[in-house]
């Protein structure tokens, strides 16, 4: 049976795992959002649609990063227990 000293030490690690998928995915919206923005103002047939996608993912974008950070947080302050 691991002590709790062993399982904070691998919940911190799944933590960190964690937070850089978040910060991966926010990027990754990220992109997205500006190409469905670029792809706005060469195409006039499909605009409205490219800017809703575009702001939605930008919107997006932003709650991965901030789940992300929450989660660094946490790794913070526990890692210094």
């Amino acid at each position: 049976m691991p002590t709790n000293e062993k399982k904070l030490d691998e919940l911190l690690h799944d933590l960190r795992e964690l937070a850089n998928y978040m910060h991966e995915r926010g990027e990754k919206t990220r992109i997205l959002s500006t190409q469905f923005a670029q792809h706005a103002q060469e195409n006039s047939s499909d605009r409205e649609f490219d800017l809703n996608q575009s702001r939605m993912l930008d919107y997006q974008h932003s709650l991965w990063h901030e789940i992300g950070n929450m989660v660094d947080k946490l790794i913070k302050k526990y890692d210094q227990k």
